[in-house]
């Protein structure tokens, strides 16, 4: 217990990295404050802004609560029209219209964000068949969920900038002691190959959950104080596309929160054992750091989103997506994407197919005693 606490203080006598999550938490106080402060809602021919928009807005709701059906969306629509932009001529700022269940419907039963133009109907065409008409087979429970659309978006910033900070305070653990030529003195201690390793490696996992915790707690109490916490049992699917696709549709909002925060849980200890794993293996605190920080995002990014992306694209367009090859080829490199910390920090492995989650929590659990594992055998060795 005392090496645990002595590496935990060399760990937090960094003033650099101390200010750095103060940043962080600063940062994700400003976006949450500055996506309020730009809340607008118009409820027959009243404006409201801020927070007093969230509490009209969840007056408003009460009043089409409970499971969605075509008639609810026709009256929504017949008293409120869809929604569009106004504004954004002359260099004024561009406002959205309407409120939140007039922007609600708009946005996921419409082609707007496809076309930018306001709709003038519910045509019930290719979108609709293709996306709107889920919301209804589903039975989405309608309910007020703007502030858990705020809640999420502000929570994965958070979480991708905040495990760049924990590279940055978990890479010199191993790295520092080359560099410092300490590691063959260390080794030769009566606890320098076991048991230091582990209070090592202890005290970064330590901070590293406490900063998430800390990271997740202030924006959920944020979250409680301006929109509340009412809407728990609403369909997570008012916000994430995905969750109508789960088993039944039905997934709430609580079973949705813990989905993504085990998610993100498991994005920071990735990162940490990776991290480490990298330290053991490089004598330069920088040189782990930039390496690390490449594959933290820009490579992650390159898989997900270009490589698999266009791999899709392809396989699509020239009809090959039922080959088993294809198939087999397109299941490996999916997991392989919902397994890097980049993905993991943004977003839970929802409506992805049932046999996934297992396979995914096989393979984190595979990568992440791998890299702890190669981290302690690459340290005592002195490498």
């Amino acid at each position: 217990m005392q090496l645990w606490k002595m590496e935990l203080r060399r760990l937090l006598d960094r003033p650099v990295l101390n200010l750095g999550l103060l940043m962080i938490l600063a940062f994700q106080v400003l976006l949450f404050c500055t996506e309020v402060s730009n809340l607008q809602t118009e409820i027959d021919g009243n404006i409201y802004r801020g927070a007093a928009a969230v509490q009209a807005d969840k007056e408003l709701v009460q009043e089409y609560k409970g499971i969605l059906t075509m008639e609810k969306v026709e009256d929504i629509i017949g008293r409120f029209g869809f929604s569009g932009y106004a504004g954004g001529r002359e260099g004024g700022p561009r406002v959205r219209e309407g409120n939140f269940c007039s922007r609600w419907v708009t946005d996921c039963l419409t082609d707007f964000y496809q076309t930018r133009e306001k709709p003038t109907a519910l045509v019930k065409g290719k979108f609709w068949n293709e996306h709107g008409k889920y919301y209804l087979e589903s039975q989405v429970r309608f309910e007020y969920t703007g502030g858990w659309t705020n809640f999420h978006s502000t929570w994965s910033w958070s979480v991708l900038i905040l495990n760049v900070w924990l590279v940055l305070m978990a890479v010199p653990v191993f790295s520092e002691e080359y560099g410092r030529k300490t590691v063959q003195l260390l080794l030769t201690t009566v606890h320098g190959r076991w048991k230091d390793i582990w209070a090592k490696i202890a005290a970064v996992f330590a901070l590293g959950i406490a900063a998430y915790l800390l990271v997740t707690g202030l924006l959920l109490c944020m979250t409680a104080e301006v929109y509340g916490i009412e809407s728990l049992e609403a369909s997570a699917g008012m916000f994430d596309y995905r969750a109508l696709f789960t088993e039944g549709g039905s997934m709430t909002v609580l079973e949705h929160l813990l989905l993504t925060f085990g998610a993100k849980l498991a994005a920071v200890c990735l990162n940490l054992c990776i991290t480490l794993f990298v330290s053991s293996k490089c004598r330069s605190t920088v040189l782990a750091a930039v390496l690390r920080l490449i594959a933290l995002y820009p490579l992650a990014w390159l898989i997900n989103e270009v490589v698999y992306s266009m791999l899709f694209q392809m396989v699509c367009d020239n009809g090959m997506i039922h080959e088993l090859w294809v198939w087999l080829t397109m299941d490996v490199l999916g997991i392989a994407c919902f397994s890097t910390t980049y993905y993991l920090s943004w977003s839970a492995f929802i409506g992805t197919p049932s046999y996934w989650p297992a396979v995914l929590v096989c393979v984190l659990a595979s990568v992440m005693a791998g890299c702890i594992w190669r981290a302690v055998v690459n340290y005592r060795q002195g490498q």
